[in-house]
């Protein structure tokens, strides 16, 4: 303990005092350093809050622009059903026409079909003894069949048709 009051003693006071201040403004200069550190800190506390707050907000939105879209697609994808089901009524009542239409052609080719085979009777009664063939009543009834066929196919054709542009519309909903 001496000798560091020794030391105290061999240096003058006024390279104390230098000592002293130089000690103080080295102090203050790493005070000075901490508290700009300190305010960088802060800064940057504040800046990373920040970019949180925006990363969460682009979250919401992202979400919000993906809901958007789903909405825009199911919407679209119910118009496109919405519009073939009034294909497929409009087709169903363009069928029942055409069935009716049908149906009285067979009524009518019936009638001639039997028409002709009274006069075929009646001129194979005059005969006598000659085979008589009914072309006409082989032609009603290919005619039937044929026109009972086109109605099965043209509704099978409807259906498909229908449900193609359905399908369509529905895979275009799913674009921008």
């Amino acid at each position: 303990m001496r000798a560091l009051a020794g030391i105290f003693d061999m240096l003058p006071g006024a390279l104390w005092a230098l000592l002293l201040a130089g000690a103080l403004a080295f102090g203050l200069v790493k005070e000075a350093q901490v508290h700009a550190e300190r305010t960088k800190t802060a800064e940057v506390r504040v800046e990373l809050a920040d970019y949180k707050a925006t990363v969460a907000e682009t979250g919401r939105l992202v979400a919000r622009a993906r809901l958007l879209e789903l909405e825009r697609i199911n919407l679209e994808q119910r118009k496109a059903v919405d519009e073939a089901a009034k294909e497929t009524r409009i087709a169903q009542g363009h069928a029942s026409t055409a069935r009716a239409a049908g149906d009285k052609l067979r009524l009518q080719i019936a009638k001639y079909a039997a028409a002709a085979r009274r006069a075929n009777e009646r001129a194979a009664a005059l005969e006598r003894g000659t085979a008589g063939a009914d072309p006409i009543g082989v032609l009603a009834d290919v005619l039937g069949r044929c026109s009972q066929r086109v109605e099965f196919l043209a509704a099978y054709a409807d259906r498909a048709r229908i449900a193609g542009r359905l399908c369509e519309k529905s895979y275009d909903a799913l674009g921008p």
